[in-house]
């Protein structure tokens, strides 16, 4: 019998997939098809290849930029340097603190999500803030492209040696506005994929997300007041 017709054909997929899927299509394959056949690992190589991209994408900008508005070789040159001295220890050290944070998160929100009734496990959850993680950064990417573009029409335009500051205001405003907008598609998205892995709705998987934030906040409020009491005395 073939081996496909029990899922074989899904444990073969690569994390790229699963993320273009997410890209493309959201809702009729990417969401669907995470939460049926995505694990933690590709979801977790999904954010180090998207954070590694950002990185490289963010030095790039940074020479753009330096060159659009005429800087010095010698800046050029520092900006390479300092990239290539802290690239792979941001890298390290950012996924680090990435992994413990959405470690702790994907255990409160288990739990939170359970007492209202879902079916779920932190494993589950941690696959889900993975491929979250993945997504934010590809969105940055997106929004930092668009910067970019408006900047080098702003000064092509000369709105940067002009006395009168009105195309720079509504070059400001319209980037505000799509930055808005990029973050209402991405709780959209993102309520849409953890509300699909716990089975709740979007509303219902938001208040969850609210409770499951304030838990440790509210610890670590109590934890610090504690403390102040204690040598206050």
């Amino acid at each position: 019998m073939c081996f496909r017709c029990f899922g074989g054909e899904h444990m073969e997929r690569k994390w790229y997939l699963d993320f273009w899927a997410l890209i493309r299509e959201p809702f009729k394959r990417g969401i669907p098809e995470i939460v049926e056949f995505g694990t933690i690992q590709r979801g977790f190589a999904a954010t180090v290849a998207m954070v590694a991209i950002t990185l490289v994408f963010s030095a790039i900008t940074e020479l753009l930029l330096a060159y659009v508005f005429g800087a010095h070789i010698v800046k050029l040159g520092s900006v390479i340097g300092r990239f290539a001295g802290q690239g792979v220890m941001s890298l390290t050290l950012g996924l680090i603190g990435t992994f413990f944070v959405l470690a702790i998160y994907s255990v409160i929100f288990s739990q939170v999500a359970n007492k209202f009734g879902a079916h779920t496990n932190y494993e589950s959850v941690l696959k889900i803030c993975w491929y979250q993680s993945a997504y934010t950064q590809f969105l940055s990417i997106m929004i930092g492209l668009i910067e970019i573009v408006l900047i080098i029409i702003a000064k092509g335009l000369g709105f940067y040696e002009a006395s009168s500051t009105l195309g720079l205001t509504i070059f400001n405003y319209f980037f505000q506005i799509v930055n808005l907008g990029t973050f209402i598609w991405f709780l959209w998205v993102s309520l849409s994929l953890m509300g699909r892995q716990i089975e709740k709705g979007r509303l219902a998987t938001f208040g969850i997300g609210i409770l499951a934030s304030l838990i440790p906040v509210a610890f670590i409020g109590i934890l610090v007041g504690m403390v102040m009491l204690a040598t206050s005395r």
